[in-house]
């Protein structure tokens, strides 16, 4: 399976979804809804594109890739879902050289579980996400080998404007694990905006540690659309020292 034939089955499936609330969208922020989307209906969540810039080894990368996420309910606590960039861009220099790359990164296959809210007044819930990525991208934008991941996120809702995630993932790459921890505060404001700001703390068994601090938001559009943006910047170790990005997420259904 690659991410052009995922397109075009969210094509297939689009004029037949369900009736259903509209959802909470993965985008942006670190880690993913809580929620699962209503059985079949489906979103897809895209990246206009996302954009990193890292120095190393004398080498200055700057990458721009087209991140796709679509999203299918499948009934119960579970969806589906598939990953994937069909563009990137890679632009690199130094040394005395300079070189640039355009191809397709890897596709992913995941499942998620999100059961009801474990606590009387719904202010708590979390979700699992269990991840397989399959080594089909091009050299420059792929990982070179099959990819492994388990990830929850954990979220409070004191109230309701604010909105705090806890997200913890570990990504098997090759023998070696990649381990993240992400806090999130989110806030609404008015009945269209939601602002956040996250922290990541990541530990890469080859690389070493790697902490980033940013934030972003997203502005909803009917019960449909979704607009977003976020930036983070590097603040202690290795990795890219900037990432961001715009979004935009479209729900396929009929909401009540």
């Amino acid at each position: 399976m690659n991410l052009r034939h995922a397109l075009a089955a969210l094509l297939l499936l689009a004029p037949a979804v369900a009736l259903a609330d509209p959802p909470d969208f993965d985008r942006p922020g670190a880690g993913f809804a809580t929620s699962v989307l209503p059985a079949g209906t489906v979103a897809w969540e895209q990246g206009l594109p996302t954009y990193e810039r890292e120095r190393s080894d004398g080498y200055l990368d700057r990458t721009y890739t087209a991140d796709s996420l679509i999203r299918i309910g499948t009934g119960g606590p579970v969806e589906l879902q598939v990953g994937g960039s069909a563009w990137n861009r890679l632009e690199e220099r130094g040394q005395g050289s300079r070189r640039h790359a355009v191809g397709h990164g890897d596709t992913s296959v995941a499942m998620k579980y999100a059961p009801a809210g474990s606590d009387a007044d719904g202010a708590f819930s979390w979700a699992a996400l269990g991840q397989v990525t399959f080594a089909n991208g091009d050299e420059d934008f792929g990982n070179g080998a099959r990819q492994y991941s388990l990830g929850t996120t954990l979220q409070w809702k004191p109230d309701d404007k604010a909105q705090n995630t806890l997200y913890a993932n570990v990504d098997r790459l090759k023998g070696r694990n990649t381990w993240t921890l992400a806090p999130t505060f989110g806030r609404k404001i008015g009945e269209n905006w939601m602002a956040y700001v996250e922290a990541d703390a990541i530990h890469d068994a080859d690389d070493g540690n790697e902490v980033q601090a940013g934030g972003g938001v997203a502005y909803s559009i009917g019960d449909h659309l979704q607009l977003d943006a976020y930036a983070l910047h590097r603040i202690g170790g290795h990795g890219p020292s900037v990432t961001g990005g715009l979004g935009v997420s479209y729900f396929f259904g009929s909401t009540q």
